[in-house]
């Protein structure tokens, strides 16, 4: 039955009750959007929200790293509601179905099913192919788990795909924008495909106030923007022994070492990092650059990176390291003298906040809310993805100067995904709310005010 009736209603009060008074401790500013959400009526009942969770980007067997933010917000939001995955996989990487990853997650249930279209041909099509592909999936998960709403990750194809699918099933959907729609948003018609798709949701969550923005100028409403940004595990990710950590990795323990981490595709940036070595090395000659990730959904130019390595002639000073699970992750960061990101673009980069709290500094480009990010005791930022001059004098920078790890880690110490999933929850249920208010009668709501949020110790701000 739908969560908008009214046998649900006071479950949704107690839901609110539960988690307002630290999420309002957490963030004052949500204090309006609470209220609303908490002012229904209804009676008595025992069922939790019901949510689909639909993206490409989500961990696998084959991709460990592919998606890991999205997936640690998920198992969070599990403790409020009941959770379904639906991950499609491309055709082409899914000869092989990867098998679910209940071994590194309490999610139990998630689906992979094949993508089906054609790299490259007609990628305006390729949010109606994504609907078409898990249409059939979703009908038969829906016969068994009767979801309330769809949560959708990045707006293009994903969220568009998603619009479809709640049109079609009936159902309310709450988009989360990250980086790649800035991607997508370069070209016209790529621009008007993901604000087709926002516009039509009933809540959008900004990873970063810069992808708020971009939403407002896709034309949706303030009252249904929110501005709530990763968090960061500092259980997992946390300040260790340099030392230590190089010595479980087998590296040699002297020397210093620069760690980028991400899905190896030329907006992360590597191979500027590996063209500004010689101006690093030319001054620190004992330094090493790792690269820690692997084949993401992006196209993938691990190939151009090891030529470009053989002709600068660096094959004994760059590591590939290949793709990790986060606990292999954060013991590369522990290891790092200073960690590098040289994106062209980003929303909230989560390696970033694992980076610093994991103390490490942070050398990176001024692309989606870095800035807001990263303070000048954490790290050092330069303008222009692709001057490598500036690339390697901020390296070298960073590798000159002492820096106050507790004090880094501390900056994003209160940046926790069970903060991140309280919130989130508070937009799943306006969501829900703003659906069934205009299609069930027994709901009584004020008016919701636009909150928006800071980024690091101050308040919270992916990819």
């Amino acid at each position: 039955m739908f969560f908008g009736t009214r046998e649900a209603l006071s479950l949704r009060r107690q839901q609110i009750a539960r988690i307002r008074p630290q999420a309002q401790a957490d963030v004052t500013a949500q204090h309006d959007n609470d209220r609303r959400a908490s002012r229904i009526a209804g009676a008595p009942s025992s069922r939790r929200l019901r949510v689909l969770v639909f993206t490409l980007v989500f961990p696998n067997r084959a991709q460990p790293l592919h998606g890991t933010f999205v997936l640690e917000r998920t198992r969070h939001l599990a403790a409020f509601a009941d959770i379904r995955v639906v991950a499609p996989v491309p055709w082409f990487r899914a000869l092989t179905p990867p098998r679910p990853i209940s071994d590194i997650t309490p999610i139990r249930h998630i689906q992979h099913p094949r993508f089906w279209y054609m790299p490259k041909v007609l990628p305006a099509f390729r949010g109606l192919f994504l609907f078409l592909s898990a249409l059939l999936e979703i009908r038969r998960l829906r016969a068994g788990f009767d979801f309330d709403l769809i949560d959708a990750h990045f707006a293009y194809p994903d969220s568009f795909a998603a619009i479809l699918l709640g049109r079609w099933l009936r159902r309310p959907v709450c988009i989360t924008l990250r980086g790649t729609i800035v991607q997508w948003s370069r070209r016209p018609l790529g621009r008007w495909l993901c604000d087709w798709a926002i516009r039509r949701a009933e809540r959008v969550i900004a990873v970063a106030e810069s992808l708020a923005d971009r939403a407002r100028q896709g034309g949706v409403p303030e009252h249904r923007i929110q501005t709530i940004a990763n968090g960061v595990d500092c259980e997992r990710f946390r300040v260790i022994d340099r030392i230590a950590a190089r010595r479980q990795l087998g590296l040699p323990q002297d020397g210093r070492l620069l760690v980028s981490v991400g899905h190896i595709s030329p907006r992360k940036g590597f191979h500027r990092v590996i063209r500004s070595l010689p101006r690093v090395l030319a001054a620190c000659p004992d330094a090493r650059f790792a690269i820690v990730g692997g084949r993401g959904a992006e196209a993938d130019n691990s190939a151009q990176l090891h030529a470009l390595v053989r002709d600068l002639g660096l094959v004994d000073r760059v590591l590939f390291a290949g793709a990790g699970l986060p606990d292999r992750v954060a013991l590369w960061l522990g290891a790092a003298d200073v960690f590098v990101l040289a994106s062209d673009f980003e929303g909230c980069p989560n390696v970033v906040l694992e980076a610093m709290s994991c103390g490490r500094p942070v050398v990176a480009t001024k692309v989606g809310d870095i800035e807001r990010m990263v303070p000048s005791f954490a790290g050092i930022l330069f303008d222009d993805p692709e001057d490598t001059a500036a690339l390697g004098e901020s390296i070298l920078a960073a590798l000159a100067r002492e820096w106050d790890a507790q004090r880094i880690h501390d900056h994003v110490a209160g940046q926790s995904w069970d903060r991140v999933a309280q919130r989130v929850l508070m937009q799943w249920l306006a969501a829900v709310e703003d659906f069934s208010g205009a299609r069930v009668s027994g709901f009584a709501v004020t008016d919701a005010q636009p909150v928006t949020a800071g980024v690091g110790s101050s308040e919270a701000a992916d990819s």
